[in-house]
C-alpha cells in the first residue's frame, strides 16, 4: 500500500504521518544525535564497569558440578576467567518448552573450544 502526505490511512495504526524527504532527513539526523549520545554513555557505563574492584572469593567453597561437589575453583579449570551462563532450565519440560533466549546462546556456544583457547572457561548453571 502507498501513501501520500494527504492519505488519512498514513494516521491509522499508530502509524507515522508520510512526509517528504527532506523531513524525514531533518528527524533522521536529529536522532542519530541522540543514538551517538547513547552509544557514548553505554561505552561509558561498560568502562566503568570494567574498572569495579574485585572482590576475593574462597575457591574451596563447592559447587555441584556434573560429577558432584566440585572446588569453585576447579570451575576455572586452569584458566584466567571464568563465564558463568545461568541457564533457565525446566526439569522434566522438553526442549521446545525451555527459555528460547537459554537455549539459543547454548545452541551457538555449542562448545567452548575457541574461549578455551583463549583462556577463559564456560560453566552453565541450571
Amino acid at each position: 500500500m502507498t501513501t501520500t502526505p494527504g492519505n488519512a490511512s498514513s494516521n491509522l495504526l499508530g502509524k507515522p504521518p508520510v512526509v517528504d524527504l527532506a523531513t524525514w532527513q531533518a528527524a533522521r539526523e536529529e536522532l542519530l544525535v541522540r543514538e551517538k549520545a547513547h552509544t557514548r554513555e553505554g561505552d561509558a557505563i561498560a568502562a566503568s564497569r570494567r574498572r569495579l574492584p574485585m572482590v576475593e572469593l574462597d575457591g574451596s567453597i563447592e559447587v555441584t558440578g556434573a560429577d558432584g561437589p566440585v572446588p569453585f575453583l576447579d570451575l576455572f579449570q586452569g584458566r584466567d576467567e571464568l563465564v558463568v551462563y545461568q541457564h533457565m532450565w525446566y526439569d522434566g519440560a522438553p526442549h521446545q518448552g525451555q527459555c528460547e533466549g537459554c537455549t539459543t546462546t547454548a545452541w551457538h556456544v555449542k562448545d567452548a573450544v575457541y574461549l578455551n583457547a583463549r583462556g577463559v572457561s564456560f560453566a552453565v548453571l541450571t
